[in-house]
């Protein structure tokens, strides 16, 4: 258990109040600085509105000064043309256009007037007032002021007109500049007393999200004939707001407070800890005179009771065991020991460690003890008391912080007398063997129950070949192991399952998959060792989920076989599967997806079966089966070399089958009776009755050859390449080394429907028939082909045959249906009158082909 510091847990505890007067106190001192600030700016802006208020009367006083000299000119007789002569006047005044109106009619008009609005001067002026400035609002929103002062009398002392001077408020950038530079703001805004907007300038830098100030006031100057509300701006973003003195007074807050906080604990050191500290100095506990540790003196004399009961319960509970008990510290000295390890060991007293007490065969046991290792023991034989003890080391820290050492003892004199017995009675092999429960059966037959209802001869099957595999799993293997590979053990375990067994079309749908590198390893393979593979074969066998398969192989450990899809299983099946294992130092395991994995530890010999399928030439007739691709897979995994032919038509009508031998045919049933039909053909064109063809299905249903007959769960590389060598002793198939006059046709010419109607027609018929597009193509064959008929569908194939030379061949005959007048004797003409083939014609040719043999 951790300890605790007092002195931690104070400071932990005080600081707390500290930080939060330090954090509390540095805030106040910002909030009333930032209050300051803003007092400060709220007077500064003020003054900066009072400025702005002065801006905007010394730009009207510049506006009036030019109205007066304009109007003064105006009155001397000046034309509009010479008042813009008048740059200083125009350029630093404040008017921004001007109209002029005279008693005798005439009116000058400034040109500037269209850059602020499309008013006629007549709606501008009406109801002006004379010598103030008046706002007036035009027609397209201008805002704009009206000073109208009229001009001077003439001799004859009448008025001689009015001068009208214009100052735009909403687009005047030398009025908005002036003003806003002046105030020192960043917003600006004039509206009249109804709110309305007159003016609105602000910076180019100036953003309402950020912290400003805003400051409204009523303009009201003496030229001004109305009052004005004026609203300004200035930024202040929120790190502004604050002076630097702020961070003088936080600093100071923070270093005063840090200053008291150590004067608090160095206080608390003196008064509390100290004292505390010097405790143990004051001699015994009862000298502990402070009122607070009174209560844990009270407790401390509770424990004392409690450990003097425990240590008697402890004593009587050594003595109780009937085990010899010792205690020995890090120096082999014995501490402590119970009243029967006095009895075993009575000189006890006067030896100085254990190794005095007991012989030197058990000194290692305890010296590696005392070293830390765990789980070692010995046996002591006391001659002179008749028993035998055995003895168990146990490690164990002392309170002192050392490895020591407890040994324990156990009589096992009546025990060894009793194992010695029972093995005489009952041998070991036979006590190690695991005994199938009595209720497994039952349960297997509750499981089955459905389907010995609805098969009973096939559950009866299953019932028998689990009760073998129970009984078998009883019993001790006696017989010799002789060396086989690991292929044909599998298939003579899958043979013999499949002959107890009624299998079903739907126990069947699985595969093996076993590599022929893996298959020809070799070993002594026990009974349990087959035993393994047939349980696993049994769990694919009772399982119902398509695409279950066996991958069986080996790994670096020895055998490993992992079933794919076996979620279903029996009650017998799951104990046989973990049960086995066991018996051949392997394992079990289960994984999630009905995934289960059996392994076990064992080592292929060194030589293997030699096997090999490399240089052997298959053909592959598809035949309408369902499975033809996995088929295809298996013969290519054995490292066959595989010619595809969809049908026999195509085996028949192919010119590569004419080219190549074939080592072995496997056919595939899924038509039965034209496979039937089609291995009798090719009997009769090759005069044997026996030949090497090996039979794909998919139930025992459809065997015709059942030693040459592989099912397609069967499908192994392993199998194939032993089914391969049990045909080593036949011929091989080679449709060109038997082709004869009689037999052996090819057809060419005409329309490709011709071609396959005389073909299927002349199968019919047991003619051995091929298709060929163009008769160039005869040229390299027929120079190297046995003897063959070729039957010419028109004339103009016929004549290029001639040109060919093809017709000189020896071992050609040749036919044709179309007469053509350079047709020579030795290529007769078969008239069947444009008909499409059918049996007369058929015996016509065949009559044909008799008179020129």
């Amino acid at each position: 258990m951790a300890t605790l510091s007092l002195r931690a847990r104070f400071k932990r505890n005080a600081i707390a109040p500290f930080i939060l007067a330090t954090v509390f106190l540095c805030a106040l001192v910002w909030v009333m600085d930032f209050f300051t600030q803003r007092d400060y700016a709220a007077a500064a802006l003020q003054h900066r509105v009072q400025a702005l208020r002065m801006s905007f009367s010394a730009y009207l006083d510049r506006a009036n000064f030019e109205v007066k000299y304009l109007s003064e000119q105006v009155s001397d007789g000046e034309s509009l043309d010479a008042l813009f002569q008048l740059h200083d006047v125009l350029f630093f005044g404040g008017l921004d256009f001007f109209y002029i109106e005279k008693e005798d009619g005439q009116i000058m008009e400034d040109p500037r007037v269209r850059l602020y609005t499309q008013d006629a001067f007549v709606s501008l002026i009406n109801g002006a007032p004379i010598e103030t400035w008046h706002h007036i609002t035009s027609s397209d929103q201008g805002e704009l002021l009206l000073y109208k002062k009229p001009l001077d009398n003439n001799p004859e002392g009448k008025g001689s007109g009015f001068f009208y001077g214009f100052i735009s408020l909403n687009n005047n950038l030398a009025l908005a500049s002036d003003l806003i530079t002046s105030a020192g703001a960043d917003y600006l805004r004039i509206s009249d007393v109804l709110g309305k907007p007159l003016l609105v300038e602000k910076l180019s830098g100036f953003n309402e999200d950020v912290d400003y100030i805003r400051h409204e006031s009523i303009v009201a100057l003496p030229s001004l004939g109305e009052k004005f509300s004026i609203e300004v701006r200035y930024a202040r973003p929120l790190l502004e707001a604050f002076s630097r003195w702020v961070l003088v007074g936080c600093l100071t807050v923070i270093v005063a407070m840090t200053v008291l906080f150590w004067l608090v604990m160095l206080y608390a050191q003196r008064i509390m800890f100290l004292p505390i500290a010097g405790l143990p100095s004051l001699g015994r506990l009862e000298t502990f005179n402070f009122q607070e540790f009174e209560p844990l003196m009270a407790q401390m004399n509770h424990f004392q009771v409690l450990l003097k009961v425990r240590d008697q319960h402890l004593e009587l509970l050594l003595n109780s065991l009937q085990s010899a008990i010792l205690f020995c510290d890090e120096s082999a000295r014995v501490s402590s020991l119970n009243e029967e390890a006095k009895s075993v060991f009575p000189n006890f007293e006067r030896a100085k460690t254990v190794f005095d007490m007991t012989p030197i065969a058990c000194h290692q046991s305890i010296q590696r003890a005392l070293k830390g290792e765990y789980g070692g023991g010995f046996e002591l034989e006391l001659s002179d008391q008749n028993k035998v003890y055995e003895f168990q080391t146990h490690t164990f820290v002392n309170e002192y912080g050392f490895r020591s050492v407890m040994l324990v003892g156990k009589d096992v004199s009546e025990v060894r007398r009793l194992r010695w017995n029972l093995t005489q009675r009952f041998p070991k092999h036979v006590l190690d063997r695991p005994q199938p429960p009595y209720s497994l059966l039952i349960e297997e037959l509750e499981c089955q129950a459905a389907w010995l209802k609805q098969s009973p001869q096939a559950a009866s099957t299953w019932f028998f070949a689990i009760n073998e595999l129970l009984h078998s799993i009883a019993e001790t293997d006696e017989s010799a192991h002789a060396l086989m590979s690991l292929g044909q053990m599998v298939c003579e375990q899958q043979d013999a399952i499949e002959q107890r067994l009624l299998l079903n079309n739907n126990q069947c749908q699985f595969k093996i998959e076993l590599t022929l590198e893996n298959a020809v390893k070799q070993f002594r393979w026990t009974q349990e060792h087959r035993a393994l593979v047939t349980v696993a074969l049994m769990h694919c066998y009772h399982s119902t989920i398509s695409g279950r398969y066996i991958d069986i192989g080996w790994d670096r450990y020895g055998l490993l076989i992992k079933v794919y899809g076996a979620e279903e299983t029996t009650p017998a099946l799951d104990w046989l599967r973990k049960e086995y294992p066991k018996l051949i130092k392997g394992r079990f395991e289960q994984a999630v997806g009905g995934r289960v994995q059996f392994t076990a530890a064992l080592t292929p010999e060194h030589h293997l079966e030699p096997l090999s399928a490399t240089d052997q030439c298959v053909s592959f007739i598809k035949n309408d089966f369902p499975e033809s691709g996995r088929v295809l897979d298996a013969l290519t995994a054995a490292g066959l070399k595989v010619d595809v032919f969809s049908s026999f038509s195509e085996f028949f009508g192919s010119s590569k089958s004419y080219r190549h031998s074939y080592d072995a045919m496997f056919v595939a049933l899924g038509d039965e009776a034209l496979a039937l039909e089609s291995v009798n053909k090719l009997r009769a064109s090759s005069g044997r009755d026996v030949l090497p063809i090996i039979y794909i299905a998919t139930n025992k249903q459809v065997l015709l050859d059942e030693s040459h007959t592989l099912l397609l769960h069967q499908l192994m590389p392993y199998r194939l390449v032993t089914q391969m060598a049990s045909l080593e002793g036949l011929a091989p198939i080679s449709l060109g080394d038997w082709a004869t006059h009689e037999t052996n046709f090819i057809i060419v010419g005409g329309s490709d429907l011709s071609q396959v109607i005389w073909q299927s027609e002349l199968s019919a018929n047991d003619f051995i028939a091929r298709r060929e597009k163009d008769v160039a193509n005869l040229v390299s064959v027929l120079r190297h082909t046995n003897p063959v008929v070729i039957l010419v569908l028109d004339k103009d194939t016929a004549r290029k045959a001639l040109k060919l030379h093809l017709v000189k061949l020896v071992n050609t005959k040749w036919f044709v249906l179309e007469d053509f007048s350079e047709r020579p004797d030795t290529m007769p003409f078969i008239d069947i009158g444009g008909q499409l083939p059918n049996d007369s014609a058929i015996d016509m040719l065949r009559q044909t082909l008799k008179r020129k043999g």
